[in-house]
């Protein structure tokens, strides 16, 4: 009898260790190519929160580090179809959390060519000019909840450059000119995360002098930093109630208004939120959290800011006329 009871839990050992070692080679990405590989190699205007990216007429998509794998929905699959871009479908599973936090399982998936566009302002008006690039061979899970996102799996292939003032997402493989470090990221090795099909990042940041690891998130709505409940006894400042409101949920919040914060070499006062929810205990969204322009370096592990902006010149009406002072 004992021997028989061996023999199953070893059964049972070798099944599990089978399944793990078949989740973990599953990949998400490899196959990813584009036409233009050096300077911008996509760029998005931003709108909403948390940030829907538009990356052509018709063709939106959330961008969102706290979602492990890219989804894409059948509205935008058909956007696609009629630009030209015929998905690929694959019999391929597919695990991990998607744009809402909920973990979905997929047993299909879609490799994509994706078209950027540039677009540009005119006269109160939106024109999109020519294609600038196209990223070929994206994975792409089929949404369940109707949401197209731009996952982790994807992102962490770029360095993803946020220009504060323009409300743009640009796309590098090499680092553009003008972003001085700021600090250094890491990532998730814990077994428990391994599975997922892109890695959880983190970045060192102190709040009232404590340092933590804080989950990259850019799915946050509103919050530029996140707390649990407990953290508030940091602060001696009068604290605000508020509700957030997410993916998962409303919640309770109190907030600090002049939260003494540093990253790196950079340090001031912001806007602190503590509270409990389902999801990471410690969160940033850097898309709230700065008020320049930021480069966030999957590649290479790093998070840059740059310290001056270039505000360009209007130009001026044709009915204006230009009044040269004489000396």
């Amino acid at each position: 009898m004992k021997s028989k009871t061996t023999i199953t839990l070893i059964v049972v050992l070798l099944c599990a260790i089978l399944c793990y070692g078949f989740v973990l080679s599953r990949t998400s990405q490899n196959d990813i190519s584009s036409d233009n590989p050096d300077g911008i190699v996509g760029t998005m205007s931003l709108s909403g929160s948390p940030f829907v990216a538009e990356i052509a007429p018709g063709l939106m998509f959330k961008i969102d580090t706290g979602s492990d794998l890219s989804t894409i929905t059948a509205e935008a699959l058909a956007t696609l179809e009629k630009m030209g871009y015929h998905p690929r479908k694959e019999i391929y599973p597919v695990l991990g959390r998607d744009g809402m936090g909920d973990i979905q399982l997929s047993a299909t998936r879609y490799k994509i060519d994706l078209p950027f566009h540039h677009k540009v302002y005119e006269n109160d008006s939106t024109i999109y000019n020519e294609i600038i690039n196209v990223i070929h061979n994206v994975d792409f899970a089929p949404s369940k909840n109707g949401l197209s996102v731009l996952g982790i799996d994807f992102l962490q292939k770029f360095k993803i450059e946020y220009q504060y003032h323009n409300k743009a997402l640009n796309l590098y493989v090499k680092l553009p000119a003008g972003y001085v470090q700021c600090v250094d990221l890491s990532y998730s090795k814990a077994l428990r995360t391994s599975i997922w099909l892109g890695k959880r990042y983190y970045i060192p940041i102190s709040i009232e002098s404590d340092e933590d690891e804080y989950f990259i998130d850019t799915g946050l709505q509103r919050v530029g930093i996140k707390l649990p409940y407990r953290e508030a006894r940091r602060t001696l400042r009068p604290l605000y109630a508020d509700t957030v409101v997410s993916a998962r949920g409303q919640f309770p919040a109190i907030v600090d208004h002049s939260a003494i914060l540093s990253c790196g070499d950079r340090g001031g006062s912001y806007t602190a939120y503590y509270y409990d929810n389902d999801e990471e205990d410690f969160a940033m969204n850097p898309f709230n959290l700065f008020t320049q322009d930021v480069l966030i370096d999957f590649i290479d592990l790093k998070l840059y800011l740059k310290p001056t902006y270039n505000i360009p010149k209007r130009k001026l009406p044709e009915s204006v006329t230009h009044i040269t002072a004489s000396r």
